[in-house]
Formats: structure tokens, sequence, C-alpha cells
């Protein structure tokens, strides 16, 4: 499967010091966006993502985003 892109506007990609993590993170109407990116610690195990939004008063919002499976009429196509 290919790396994931994601297009950024006003933003960067911050990524950690030991490699475990990455964030994505932009700006739009005064609201900050972040989505942080956790690869799988096995092999073929799941990448974890979560988004956080901060408002124009620095209150953070917090989602964990799930993984779901391919629907099955998309499996087939080529």
């Amino acid at each position: 499967m290919a790396k994931p892109n994601l297009i950024l506007r006003n933003g960067k990609t911050k990524k950690a010091s030991n490699g475990e993590t990455t964030e994505y993170i932009f700006l739009h109407d005064e609201r900050v966006f972040t989505v942080e990116r956790i690869p799988p610690t096995t092999n073929g195990g799941a990448h974890f993502f979560f988004l956080e939004v901060s408002d124009e008063s620095h209150k953070k919002s917090t989602w964990k985003m799930e993984q779901l499976p391919i629907p099955k009429y998309f499996r087939n196509l080529s």
C-alpha cells in the first residue's frame, strides 16, 4: 500500500526526534488543526491518528480516529 499523503495549506509538518510520530499542523479562521500520526509498533499493526482543534481562546478538543475496514464493494476494484 502506498504511503498516505496529506495536503496542507498554510501548514507545516513536525516529526518527533525519535521518528515515532508525525504532526500535521495547519491554521484556518483563527483555529489550529493538528493531526498526529503514530505508526504501528508491530509489523502489520494499525496506525493511530488523532485530531486536535484549538479555537481562538486556546480551548482544545481532541478526537481519536478509528481505522475502518474497506467496504466489500471497493475491494475488487482495479
